[in-house]
């Protein structure tokens, strides 16, 4: 039986793991076993954090993958890329890698091949008090290696700045922080996938937010309702960004502001899936097209180019109850409610929400057009 290389084994990695093995695939999965939700479902499991290259580079040797994929994490990228490098199977490139998984690099980056992006500067000690009054404020501070809205906070004067990069510093990997300037407006995304350098759009995703000063992601909508001409600009700045970043293979996640002249800015661009099932669950409902099958096949170097039959409405709703103990969990079924999980049990603790790592629960739909839920199809209550 052919063997794969999973990294990573979060909720958001699951649909992933499910899919390989209907593929007849043989699934090694590697990740830290506390939160391992992929663990009962792997056909091998190894408690090895997804940062620990040389650890599953041993066990690879061993095991011959023929294929070495992640859906759900910029860190993991960095795994996937060294392990396929190693083996000769498909990734992207070192320098690549590099570019796409730090959001000061990538934004430098962007800077410099003409892409519109927010102003920012990268924090250093001692302050750079002259950089820094070329900003405009507000101001978003952020940890240049984190995703999901970690360390994310809204800052509208100096007085509040230390406390963010401080925050900021605390959720980064490398202690490294971003200063942007925020742009103001709507969020988009655009989901891709890539191969021997060719782009393919397959789906526009509209984004809401719960807002300052944090930014979580409460919900995401396919298709968004774009203009043409609208429409082919983001086109035209996705593709040069992916280049930009010299991405060439798999799945990638570009997130954009357009303001309301319609001036558009890249944001980011993250080398894998949208995170909140965006790419294993929304694109598939949206379009028909089965994106998890299609990147494990990029992965074993096998493509097909995609072929979008479907033209529906698909998306999510994250739940925010109340902090305190969940004490009770009640679903209202609709016709166009397709799935919903609750990420935590009864009489456990509800935190106040500050990332989408703390988010309680969700619900897909799928729709012939976009459906008005009644707010209380799923209500975690508690106490």
């Amino acid at each position: 039986m052919s063997r794969i290389a999973i990294i990573g084994a979060s909720y958001l990695q699951l649909p992933l793991v499910v899919k390989a093995k209907e593929m007849g695939l043989e699934t090694h999965v590697f990740a830290w076993e506390q939160g391992a939700v992929c663990k009962e479902a792997a056909d091998y499991f190894y408690p090895i954090s997804v940062t620990d290259i040389n650890s599953i580079l041993d066990i690879c040797k061993k095991i011959k993958p023929i294929g070495v994929i992640s859906i759900a994490s910029d860190i993991a990228s960095v795994t996937v890329n060294h392990i396929a490098d190693k083996f000769g199977l498909i990734g992207n490139s070192f320098e690549s890698t590099r570019l796409s998984t730090n959001k000061f690099l990538m934004r430098t980056e962007f800077l410099n091949n003409g892409l519109p992006c927010p102003r920012f500067m990268k924090y250093t000690e001692p302050f750079n008090s002259k950089l820094m009054q070329e900003l405009n404020y507000p101001l978003i501070v952020k940890p240049v290696d984190r995703s999901g809205s970690r360390g994310v906070t809204l800052v509208n004067e100096f007085l509040h700045l230390n406390a963010a990069i401080k925050e900021a510093e605390k959720e980064s990997f490398s202690n490294t922080v971003i200063i942007e300037e925020f742009i103001d407006g709507r969020e988009i995304s655009v989901e891709t996938i890539s191969w021997e350098g060719c782009h393919y759009i397959l789906q526009y995703t509209d984004k809401e937010t719960t807002g300052k000063p944090h930014f979580i992601e409460k919900a995401q909508h396919q298709p968004a309702k774009l203009a043409p001409e609208l429409k082919n600009k983001i086109y035209q700045i996705v593709k040069h960004g992916l280049d930009t970043l010299k991405i060439k293979y798999g799945a990638s996640h570009t997130e954009l502001k357009i303001t309301p002249d319609d001036e558009v800015f890249i944001i980011e661009t993250g080398p894998r899936m949208g995170g909140d099932h965006i790419g294993a669950r929304l694109v598939p409902l949206s379009t028909g097209y089965d994106y998890l099958k299609a990147v494990i096949n990029v992965s074993m170097g096998k493509f097909e180019e995609p072929k979008l039959l479907d033209d529906k409405y698909s998306g999510i709703y994250y739940i925010f109850p109340k902090p305190g103990v969940l004490n009770a969990v009640e679903f209202n079924n609709d016709e166009h409610i397709v799935e919903y999980d609750v990420l935590i049990n009864i009489g456990e603790i509800v935190e106040d929400i500050k990332d989408s790592s703390q988010r309680a629960a969700y619900y897909i739909y799928q729709s012939d057009y976009k459906p008005d839920f009644n707010p209380h199809a799923l209500i975690l209550t508690t106490r």
